[in-house]
């Protein structure tokens, strides 16, 4: 499936190709004849017709729409002039392949993005969506603001509402890290507003972490990824499962089962010979870090502790099982570490084989254990499958239906 990665372009007030020669040659053009001065103001009219004329010339594409079925959005980091910097990354499908939309998540386009992400992430996940942005003027103080407005269309072809309520938390988020030095005395606007821009972006950051948590719980995710954990993960038998990709972008995929008692099963990673993968067995007992922890060790690789521990509940969400992989290791002074390989928590599921077992084993042992609601163990729409038969019972109730 190819694939291709476009960014936001705020002067051709439009979507273009990321590391393309095409597109970067006619984007140094368009530089050199708008100037350097008039390049860093941004937005016009002006711009936008020379740069749109630079990226036909040299025949680089540019989109005023990006179309798919929505099935990512995640958090990025990436490394520049010994910088990091977050990337909001949503991932489209459909049949000509995949569109990676990458946005720096300071900018105001992405930070509107995400406010209509969240909406559309509980609603339609998985369906087909259009994302598009304009500019739009504005002036105030006899001077022209712009604003990148983005924007999103579901599979009916309606505007996607934004979730509210975003932009005012991250607004008390700044008030609140501006307070001290505001009480200190502090008048320097240059320094304020680097407190107020850097408090927006974190603040988006965990939204749109969440947006990627919620993408996984619903089992929605790109074909390559699903591709990729299925052919690891593909099991005979009733278990529980998790998937988690390592900072070297290794697949660690977790097979978990009921036996005498415990909780077993297998790790299973991808080999060094393509079609290669090595699996070692676990066995889970209540560990130092709380919850149940089980050694594992790959023949080439440091050991490592596969970690299941409950999750906080939210004020929606009741708790559910969050796995980490921590690679053993010592210090300098010889003291033991350890180390997560990777990122974000994954989360423990039945598969498919198992949501079709009644009261199965492994929930009861997970409850036991992590005092955790074995249905949280079902995705999204499997819990909802199970709790539609007692909505209709007590609907029927309702109405004097006998049942």
């Amino acid at each position: 499936m190819a694939t291709r990665m476009m960014q936001r372009n705020n002067l051709a007030d439009a979507f273009v190709l990321v590391n393309d020669e095409q597109t970067n040659a006619a984007l140094k053009a368009a530089r050199e004849q708008i100037g350097d001065a008039e390049w860093k103001k941004g937005y016009s009219p002006e711009n936008k017709a020379i740069v749109r004329d630079a990226l036909k010339e040299h025949g680089a594409r540019y989109e005023q729409a990006l179309k798919g079925n929505l099935v990512g959005a995640e958090v990025a980091e990436t490394q520049a002039n010994g910088e990091t910097f977050r990337k909001l990354r949503v991932t489209l499908e459909n049949e000509a392949g995949r569109t990676i939309l990458s946005a720096d998540m300071g900018s105001e386009f992405a930070q509107r993005l995400i406010t209509k992400l969240d909406t559309a992430t509980r609603e339609h996940a998985g369906a087909e969506v259009s994302i598009g942005a304009f500019a739009k003027q504005t002036e105030r103080d006899d001077r022209t603001f712009v604003d990148h407005v983005a924007t999103m269309k579901g599979p009916d072809g309606q505007e996607v509402p934004a979730t509210p309520g975003h932009f005012e938390k991250a607004r008390e988020r700044v008030e609140a890290a501006q307070k001290p030095m505001l009480d200190a005395g502090m008048k320097d606007r240059k320094i304020l507003n680097q407190i107020a821009a850097s408090t927006r972006e974190s603040y988006f950051a965990e939204v749109a972490a969440g947006l990627s948590e919620r993408m996984v719980e619903q089992g929605i995710a790109p074909k390559s990824v699903a591709n990729e954990r299925g052919a690891l993960q593909a099991a005979a038998f009733p278990a529980l499962e998790s998937g988690i990709k390592d900072h070297d972008g290794v697949w660690h995929n977790l097979s978990i089962y009921e036996k005498d008692g415990h909780l077993v099963g297998t790790l299973q990673r991808r080999g060094g010979q393509p079609g290669e993968y090595e699996k070692v067995p676990l066995e889970f007992h209540p560990g130092e870090l709380g919850g149940l922890q089980a050694e594992a060790q790959f023949p080439d690789g440091a050991p490592l502790l596969v970690s299941l521990s409950r999750s906080e509940p939210s004020e929606t969400q009741p708790s559910k099982v969050d796995v980490r992989i921590f690679a053993k290791g010592q210090d300098l002074e010889g003291k033991d570490t350890l180390e997560q390989i990777h990122e974000h928590p994954g989360r423990l599921r039945a598969n498919e084989a198992l949501q079709k077992i009644p009261d199965h084993r492994e929930g009861k042992a997970i409850e036991q254990a992590l005092g955790v609601d074995p249905k949280m163990l079902n995705p999204a729409p499997a819990r909802e499958a199970q709790r539609a038969p007692a909505k209709a019972q007590e609907k029927q109730h309702s109405q004097g239906v006998q049942l």
